[in-house]
């Protein structure tokens, strides 16, 4: 685990930087340079192609993890013609997705006029941007299968907002408007895409040639792999429902003005799940060589562990959103149109904490031999979420809606927790998950009886070292993580080893 620390830290550096970048661009110029409804508008369409892409990727990231240790060789690139299936497969997926999008395109395009959303007038942009997002989530996920992740990292992360850095720069100074910003940010997602390539090639010199011997001689494996895929396809459906139906809800109800202000809450919580981003890529992997190796004792180590590890940095992210939330509206331009979502930022924050408490052990599950029950795991877990959002959305809106994500996510959680208890005997719900939780309530409530200051700046400097120092005193005297106290040890002493 203290490898994976070390390269979880060095991936860091670059999400952190993105996260700065990204800062300046979501809470800053997004709301200076644009409107409420287009500020909504160009969330969509990133994230609807995001969905579409995941739909037609048909989980070749988790297949990929699965049977890349079944495929790869050791005194050649070639891998038995592992990158053929690696970009054939997402490309069969496109196929079935034009097909699905044929005949139910119409009524979706429909629901979403009928809800006053002006998103449908973009579908030229998210058909082509939903091809690029595809290729490029099997591109990086080789990177990652290859060790080497920090690179594309900093492509996806820096990079991509760095032109978009630009691009809004652009749109603030009248040389590009609105349309002309959405379509350069199609082309700089073609442009990280080109570049994932470029690294990929140089690090692992590729052949696209199929190795058709290798799958006739390994046909248990063929079988396994069709069988997975298909079965992983309706699986990660489910998830790519719970997380991104609320924009559909909020959209087809509320119209674009609204989704702005949620898209607006949701990219500020989001920056909770930055762990994930980080650890996932590097930790999938291991897991899987793991399950394929039938290590067992280390398997429940790297889960355990890694639970934790992700957990508290996003807390520490969380705590770092929360406490300062009136503070960001205050400071963001136009920031009392966007106040209204407040609350929405830490109830899908919790929810996001909740997914990152669940990630691994639902890693476990894809890379087992009972994968199958994702298939109930889904269904589950859109029912508690839709019957959430039936209730609860109607009272409260945009929270109520915030809060059929978090209970989808808890679901997830729940029904992953059953499936690696029953199967593999690991429980990581120990006496550490419950001080984790009290530390968690009672950072919430020490927020609200730390007195405000007027001056904004000076409110975020005191508040937020007070309680932030709190918070990490309280995570290295409980001891809440042993990777974390001993890389701070090392760190403070100057014996960390970073490569």
């Amino acid at each position: 685990m203290g490898l994976i620390i070390r390269q979880s830290l060095k991936a860091s550096i670059s999400n952190y930087a993105g996260l700065l970048i990204g800062y300046v661009n979501i809470l800053v110029l997004m709301p200076l340079v644009f409107k409420p409804d287009q500020v909504g508008i160009s969330r969509f369409i990133i994230d609807i192609s995001g969905i579409l892409a995941g739909f037609a990727s048909l989980g070749i990231g988790f297949s990929m993890s699965r049977f890349f240790p079944k495929f790869r060789t050791k005194n050649n690139s070639y891998h038995n013609g592992f990158t053929f299936w690696v970009y054939a497969i997402p490309f069969c997926g496109l196929i079935l997705l034009s097909v699905i999008l044929l005949f139910s395109g119409p009524s979706i395009i429909n629901l979403l006029k009928d809800g006053g959303s002006n998103t449908t007038d973009y579908i030229h942009i998210i058909i082509p941007l939903t091809i690029i997002m595809l290729f490029t989530i099997a591109s990086e996920q080789y990177c990652a299968l290859l060790g080497r992740i920090v690179v594309v990292n900093v492509i996806r992360e820096n990079g991509l907002r760095l032109i978009n850095l630009g691009l809004l720069l652009l749109a603030w100074n009248s040389y590009i408007n609105f349309n002309q910003f959405v379509l350069w940010l199609l082309l700089s997602y073609a442009a990280v895409f080109v570049a994932d390539i470029i690294y990929l090639f140089s690090i692992n010199p590729l052949s696209f040639i199929p190795d058709f011997k290798f799958i006739e001689k390994n046909r248990p494996v063929r079988n396994e792999f069709f069988t997975f895929t298909g079965i992983n396809l309706l699986g990660s459906i489910g998830p790519l429902i719970v997380t991104r139906s609320d924009y559909f809800s909020v959209s087809s109800t509320g119209g674009d003005a609204a989704l702005g202000i949620y898209s607006m809450a949701l990219s500020i919580a989001i920056m909770t799940e930055l762990p994930k981003r980080v650890i996932l890529p590097i930790i999938q992997p291991i897991i899987s060589q793991y399950i394929h190796e039938e290590k067992w004792k280390e398997l429940k180590e790297v889960v355990n562990k890694g639970n934790v590890n992700q957990v508290l940095i996003g807390m520490f992210i969380l705590f770092g959103l929360w406490f300062n939330a009136d503070n960001i509206f205050t400071l963001m331009p136009n920031g009392e149109l966007y106040r209204g979502g407040k609350f929405v930022i830490l109830i899908l924050g919790i929810g996001k904490l909740i997914e990152l408490f669940s990630i691994l052990p639902g890693v476990v599950i894809n890379n087992s031999h009972f994968y199958r029950w994702n298939l109930f795991v889904v269904v589950i877990c859109l029912t508690t979420t839709f019957i959430t959002y039936h209730f609860a959305a109607p009272i409260w809106h945009a929270s109520g809606t915030a809060l059929g994500v978090l209970v989808g996510y808890l679901t997830f959680a729940a029904c992953n927790y059953i499936l690696v208890y029953r199967y593999y005997k690991i429980n990581w719900l120990d006496r550490n998950w419950l001080k984790v939780v009290l530390v968690l309530l009672t950072m919430l409530l020490l927020h609200h009886f730390i007195p405000h200051f007027t001056n904004v700046w000076v409110d975020i400097f005191v508040r937020s070292t007070l309680l932030m120092s709190v918070f990490a005193g309280l995570v290295f005297i409980l001891k809440l993580s042993e990777d974390l106290n001993n890389t701070v040890s090392q760190l403070i002493r100057g014996k960390f080893r970073w490569f």
